[in-house]
């Protein structure tokens, strides 16, 4: 029996589930299953697979589609291992993944899910790092998923009755992540140690308003954990306004600043800590604001007057720390957008 389970749903990825088993089978840290679950494929995904000789590859191949979320509670109830690691069929692992991850796991016992840098790429490129520590990645919950690719313990699942609902898909991992913080204890590596494909007929990009509207439903549930008493206008204005905070002018500043402030006042659950909603909050804004000094101050180029502009207003300092000296350098330099 191995120790771990690496669990990895397909569903017509013949294109790309090659690369992705290969980042798999090449991993520093050896003792695992690769578990294939295919979702009924109409492509050729499963000839791919089935023509990799490696006995630590088991398949499960239904031929019934019914759905991700489904389909990986379908891998769940077949998995026995201590660990689980989750991964699609068209992503690729950096070599070091689980072990990297493994290691978090053995060396801090109190730590239950241990998740990861990563990058997009193919149809978009970036690079995303969530808060390193549980209480900070908890409050970012709030506005979107803080838990990708992780490596955990089975025990999250099976001690808590965790499943994926079919009901919240596509936004399955949201809300299966938001409901396991509330049991167990989140540490995210601070490195790049996964590359997430974008491409056009990916469930995230094809499906994305509706994955909007039930990442909204999680963001509320994790509101109301927060307070679950906030009124039909307060959770309105939080989705419309405080997540995507896109700022017009400074009376826009201040309004987010009273809600962060409201938000703080009403967290008396014990969920959050005051601390780690504050970094966050104060995060938040900060970005919004740096988005709009961006449009507003420097629409066409960098320039030592709209610097001088932006000081006098007064929102210098409510940017984000790492890009003060940006504008700085970019002003001093004259540059152009």
């Amino acid at each position: 029996m191995p120790r771990l389970t690496v669990l990895m749903p397909t569903y017509n990825v013949a294109q790309w589930v090659e690369e992705s088993i290969q980042s798999v089978l090449q991993q520093t840290y050896a003792d695992f299953e690769l578990l294939v679950v295919d979702d009924g494929s109409t492509d050729n995904t499963l000839e791919h697979v089935r023509a990799i000789k490696d006995p630590r590859i088991r398949i499960a191949a239904f031929p019934d589609n019914v759905g991700l979320a489904d389909n990986l509670n379908r891998g769940l109830d077949i998995i026995n291992t201590e660990l689980v690691a989750r991964m699609d069929g068209d992503d690729i692992a950096e070599l070091d993944w689980l072990e990297t991850g493994i290691k978090v796991l053995d060396e801090h016992p109190d730590i239950d899910i241990c998740s990861f840098g990563f990058q997009f790429f193919g149809i978009k490129h970036s690079l995303v790092r969530f808060p390193e520590l549980h209480e900070d990645s908890k409050a970012q919950m709030l506005f979107g998923c803080t838990v990708i690719v992780p490596v955990l313990r089975r025990s999250v699942y099976a001690d808590n009755n965790l499943r994926y609902r079919t009901d919240t898909f596509p936004a399955e991992d949201y809300s299966l992540w938001a409901r396991a913080y509330r049991v167990a204890k989140v540490y995210n590596v601070q490195r790049t140690l996964f590359h997430y494909r974008t491409h056009a007929t990916q469930i995230s990009t094809a499906r994305r308003q509706a994955q909007i509207e039930k990442s909204n439903d999680v963001r509320l549930q994790m509101l109301e954990w927060l307070n679950p008493h906030f009124t039909d206008e307060e959770k309105q204005y939080f989705l419309d306004i405080f997540v995507p905070c896109h700022i017009n002018n400074k009376e826009d500043i201040s309004s987010l600043k009273r809600f962060a402030d409201l938000l703080v006042c009403r967290n008396t659950q014990g969920h959050y800590t005051n601390d780690a909603l504050r970094r966050k909050f104060d995060s938040h804004i900060a970005y919004g604001v740096l988005d709009y000094v961006e449009r507003i101050y420097f629409s066409y180029r960098y320039t030592p007057k709209a610097l001088f502009r932006l000081l006098f207003d007064g929102l210098y300092s409510i940017l984000p720390k790492k890009n003060r000296r940006k504008l700085v350098v970019k002003c001093a330099l004259l540059k152009k957008k």
